[in-house]
């Protein structure tokens, strides 16, 4: 039975609220000021947490890797993430990060992060893998470019660590994502192979479409790309949501997960309220005299149905009326002669 996962004070799980991640990543462009300003719009909109990626470049790209030298200038600083760790949970949120080599895991562990963020390319990156779960914190596993077998393997090098609080999220890992890709009904298919809590990370572009019907298929976490300005240079602006239509995602989230309810088939109070009003009762077609033995021709069944139910009519038939009755009145039990039938 997949187990609920703490990140910080937020349960994540099929049954508890969406946990909605607002991913800064490298929007900061490497500009202190537009960080904290853009962790401020995020807790504007509603989000439970914004995200950043913690890296050297060094550590992650060859030389020969095109554009290394501009990837430098997207590195989040290891100075500024107290300060602005400080200000997104002064500002509600939780703090989130996704390291890209083992010196980041390890100042992120003594940073007391909540938990860590894994790249869906760094999914078969095993060995980082096995490091980073001997943190002993949560992991948020995305599942970009993976197949089953992939994902198997990848939990069991965490697993091989003591280390099972892992939330998996289904991810297609194309920037911006194309909505006939997304596939989402991966996200059952690996609760159910799985048995973990499992969410969407989302690159669609300027669409609240795949996060409503994610969190209508039991998603537990919501990750979407935030941008304060979508013109700004730098790698994912333009496939960003603004603060505006990013609040808006998160009203239809709230609104889609309070529509899937708890699944248990009851009334509920509005209906309770006109329930009287919209069924039927048995009423008596015409005037009756006493002693008349009943028949099914003697019945009308209207509303409202705050008399005998409809079912009872059968069990009515073959008695007498023990007095006489009004036409288009309602049936009481005190009609019949239960006596005689």
């Amino acid at each position: 039975m997949r187990s609920i996962i703490k990140i910080g004070k937020r349960r994540i799980g099929y049954t508890e609220p969406v946990f909605v991640i607002a991913e800064i990543g490298m929007n900061h462009n490497g500009d202190f000021d537009l960080a904290k300003k853009m962790i401020k719009a995020a807790a504007d909109c509603g989000v439970d947490a914004v995200k950043f990626q913690t890296f050297k470049t060094e550590q992650l790209y060859s030389r020969n890797f095109p554009g290394y030298e501009e990837r430098k200038m997207y590195e989040l600083p290891y100075e500024w993430h107290a300060t602005l760790k400080e200000l997104t949970e002064c500002s509600g949120l939780e703090f989130i990060s996704t390291p890209f080599d083992k010196e980041s895991v390890d100042f992120l562990d003594k940073l007391d992060i909540s938990c860590f963020k894994v790249a869906s390319s760094d999914l078969n990156n095993y060995p980082f893998l096995e490091y980073i779960s001997q943190k002993g914190k949560a992991i948020l596993l995305s599942t970009g470019f993976s197949t089953l077998g992939e994902i198997e393997k990848a939990l069991n090098t965490i697993y091989s660590t003591g280390n099972r609080q892992v939330v998996l999220l289904h991810c297609i890992s194309s920037y911006p994502a194309s909505i006939v890709d997304l596939n989402l009904r991966v996200i059952n298919t690996l609760r159910d192979t799985f048995d973990l809590q499992v969410g969407y990370s989302d690159h669609t572009k300027n669409s609240s479409i795949a996060p409503i019907i994610a969190t209508a298929l039991g998603a537990c976490v919501i990750e979407k790309h935030f941008t304060i300005n979508q013109t700004l240079p730098g790698y994912d602006h333009k496939m960003s949501e603004t603060p505006s239509s990013l609040k808006q995602i998160v009203e239809y989230v709230r609104a889609a997960e309070q529509a899937m309810g708890s699944g248990i088939k009851k009334p509920v109070k509005p209906e309770l309220e006109r329930l009287q009003t919209a069924r039927r009762s048995l009423y008596w077609k015409e005037s009756y005299e006493a002693g008349r033995l009943i028949d099914e021709s003697m019945f009308q069944v209207l509303r409202p149905g705050n008399g005998l139910p409809p079912e009872m009519l059968k069990t009515l038939i073959g008695y007498k009326l023990a007095s006489s009755v009004s036409a288009n009145s309602k049936i009481k039990m005190y009609h019949i002669d239960w006596k005689d039938e």
